[in-house]
C-alpha cells in the first residue's frame, strides 16, 4: 500500500511540475511576442472606448483597455490590449499602440512594459519547480528505502554467533 501512496505523490509532483514549467514557458513566449511587436509592429494612435475587468486568484480585479485605432489598411480594430493594471484606463483617452500588420487584431500599448509582473511569476514558479523536484527526490529516497522487491532482510540473531560447534560443548573425556 505504501509503493501506491509514494507512485501516487511522486506522480502528482511531476504533473505539478510539468504544468508550471509549461506556464513559465508560455508567459515568457507571450511576453516575448510582445516585446517583439513593440520593436517591430506597426504604431498607431488608438482612442480608450472601455476597460474590461477581470478578477486574479487573489481576488483582485484589473484592467485591461478596450481600443479603437485604425490600421494602415483601413481596417477598423476595436479590441481589448494584453496589458492589464490594478486602475481603468481614462475612456476618451489617447494611446499608442503597435500592431501586427498581418494581423491587426493582435496589438499592445506600445510604451514601456512593466515587468513586474513576469518577473513574480517566474520566481514564484521557479521557487515551485524547486519543491516539486525536491518532492520527488525525496520520494525517489523513500522508495528505494522501502521498496518490496529489494529481498526480505534476514532477522539477525540475539545469541553471539559460536564458530567452533565443540566450544562450550561439555568435555566427554571426564
Amino acid at each position: 500500500m505504501a509503493t501506491w501512496v509514494l507512485a501516487a505523490i511522486t506522480a502528482i509532483a511531476a504533473a505539478l511540475l510539468v504544468g508550471v514549467l509549461w506556464s513559465i514557458a508560455r508567459a515568457l513566449r507571450a511576453e516575448s511576442y510582445n516585446a517583439r511587436l513593440r520593436r517591430e509592429g506597426v504604431r498607431v494612435t488608438g482612442t480608450v472606448v472601455d476597460n474590461t475587468m477581470t478578477s486574479t486568484a487573489q481576488r483582485r480585479l484589473v484592467f485591461s483597455p478596450v481600443v479603437e485605432f485604425r490600421a494602415l489598411s483601413g481596417q477598423q480594430v476595436i479590441a481589448a490590449a494584453q496589458q492589464q493594471a490594478a486602475t481603468s484606463w481614462p475612456r476618451g483617452g489617447t494611446v499608442e499602440v503597435a500592431y501586427d500588420p498581418d494581423d491587426p487584431q493582435r496589438f499592445v500599448l506600445a510604451g514601456t512594459p512593466s515587468h513586474g509582473r513576469l518577473i513574480t511569476n517566474t520566481f514564484v514558479g521557479l521557487i515551485v519547480v524547486g519543491i516539486l523536484i525536491g518532492t520527488i527526490a525525496a520520494m525517489h529516497q523513500v522508495w528505494e528505502q522501502f521498496r518490496y522487491d529489494r529481498g526480505t532482510p534476514q532477522p539477525t540473531s540475539t545469541q553471539p554467533a559460536n564458530p567452533d560447534p565443540d566450544a562450550g560443548a561439555p568435555d566427554s573425556r571426564d
